[in-house]
């Protein structure tokens, strides 16, 4: 099995760093945690990125309030 920080760095690197608080809103779709079948949430956060233009952007991924399931993260410029 792959080791999940793999999956998470999409080939970059362990590079972004979260700048302020994380917010989470409840999903609209019916995709229950493939670990504990809780609803999911969308969490958004600022990332500090030296890869991306500017260096900073908005980082956002799917994460259970239940368990430690996160999926990886996208990350826009901007």
């Amino acid at each position: 099995m792959p080791d999940p920080r793999d999956l998470r760095d999409h080939g970059y690197g362990d590079v972004a760093t979260p700048e302020g608080v994380p917010v989470a809103v409840v999903t609209n779709q019916d995709m229950p945690c493939p670990n504990c079948e809780c609803q999911l949430l969308q969490v958004t956060l600022k990332v500090k990125n030296p890869k991306l233009k500017g260096g900073k952007g908005t980082g956002m991924y799917l994460g259970c309030p239940a368990c430690p399931y996160a999926s990886p993260m996208l990350t826009t410029a901007g």
